[in-house]
């Protein structure tokens, strides 16, 4: 009698860590314009601090894509830095979907100002010359169709591997929701960690 052989199939690993930045003046405050929605708290500076200590314990993500605001980028620098890595700038994970009233999906969304690395982060940050201007969506019907774009790209893209996210809130949050299904409380520097 010939013995049974079981074939072991083995699904590819794919592990998602997603960042929200960390909390700004703005967050803090309540107050949004230009000087605090860029700006750390006291409380933004330790947190980022105490990410970048827990994030260099854990394993290497094979992809680090970036969302183009200076509060995630300035976020994920010192991780970056510590760990002698560039990370790629995604223009889709920028932040959408904070109108109010809410509306419907759109079809489409535009795009607007070219992404603009500060000159001091300049060496950490990728920005891909098919992908270097900001999303633009009109409202947001239009931010949840950038949040589908975004979330049909990662799928295409990323089949396995460690993959880690720095973007926002509503962004974020809404990402999640269409990639997992579930709900996710995303906190500023509070990494989540989801095996897809």
């Amino acid at each position: 009698m010939l013995p049974l052989l079981a074939v072991l199939v083995v699904a590819p690993v794919r592990h998602l860590t997603y960042v929200r930045h960390s909390e700004t003046v703005a967050n803090a405050t309540g107050k949004y314009n230009s000087r605090t929605l860029n700006t750390f708290s006291v409380k933004g500076e330790q947190l980022i601090k105490d990410l970048t200590e827990k994030l260099v314990k854990e394993p290497i993500p094979d992809s680090i894509l970036v969302s183009p605001s200076e509060r995630a980028l300035r976020t994920i620098a010192p991780y970056l830095r510590r760990v002698h890595r560039q990370a790629i700038v995604s223009p889709l994970l920028y932040e959408c979907c904070t109108e109010r009233p809410k509306k419907p999906m759109a079809k489409n969304f535009g795009y607007g100002a070219t992404i603009k690395i500060p000159a001091d982060l300049s060496g950490l940050f990728v920005v891909p010359k098919d992908a270097n201007r900001l999303p633009a969506p009109k409202d947001y019907g239009e931010g949840l169709a950038q949040v589908k774009d975004f979330t049909e790209r990662f799928q295409k893209s990323f089949k396995s591997g460690r993959i880690m996210l720095v973007g926002h809130s509503a962004m974020g949050g809404l990402f999640l929701k269409r990639l997992t299904g579930k709900s996710y409380q995303v906190k500023n520097a509070s990494p989540i960690e989801i095996d897809l």
